[in-house]
């Protein structure tokens, strides 16, 4: 009986959240493949119709948390926008943090990552969507007027260094959450003023007139 294309991503689906939740609790090595088809009752046929081998399947597994990580940063920075592009890149710089302190997050991209996927691939992904998201926030912060440097590769890289390395030592249990967060908040008091002049000059404009 041939399957149809929603049976077909089911099964897909169910595959990577199997594999998740191995990968998660047992780690890559001790994760076998038979284990995973024997669990959802598939044939091995059946997964590596899907998946070529465990390793693009443990890709797949790791591209979609860093996904995640990614709408969870542009998520909590959407809805902090509303104070000011500097509060939305503290929120999200904050999601940030939280979410790399996940176990799944930890074990899958942190310690088996570098390790299944090579140091290049591991961070072409891992850096790929994030490194975006730094250089516009850095851009529209210039915007706003309160970047007092030009916004460049190195300047979006060192950032986006400093949040990972200070979101990694959160999930080592070397530094609090207020003391990650402030530390990149004192990073972008660094960079600019934080009232901008385009935002204290709207502001004056809203005042009443004397």
């Amino acid at each position: 009986m041939r399957r149809t294309a929603a049976e077909a991503e089911e099964t897909r689906r169910s595959i990577i959240a199997t594999a998740r939740a191995s990968f998660t609790s047992r780690g890559y090595a001790a994760t076998s493949t038979t284990d995973l088809v024997e669990s959802i009752h598939l044939t091995r046929g059946a997964l590596y119709h899907h998946f070529a081998d465990k390793e693009a399947l443990f890709e797949t597994v790791f591209m979609e948390l860093v996904q995640e990580l990614d709408d969870a940063v542009a998520e909590a920075a959407a809805v902090a926008a509303v104070d000011g592009v500097r509060a939305a890149i503290l929120a999200g710089a904050l999601a940030c943090i939280e979410f790399m302190d996940r176990v799944d997050y930890r074990q899958i991209v942190v310690v088996d990552g570098p390790a299944v996927l090579g140091l290049d691939r591991w961070h072409q992904i891992d850096g790929e969507a994030g490194l975006q998201s730094m250089h516009r926030a850095l851009e529209q912060l210039a915007a706003a007027g309160a970047l007092e440097v030009p916004v460049g590769a190195a300047l979006v890289r060192a950032l986006f260094g400093a949040l990972t390395e200070l979101s990694l030592s959160h999930a080592r249990g070397e530094l609090t959450t207020a003391a990650a967060i402030g530390a990149f908040e004192l990073l972008l008091d660094r960079l600019g003023p934080r009232d901008a002049p385009a935002q204290r000059s709207s502001t004056a404009q809203r005042a009443p007139a004397q």
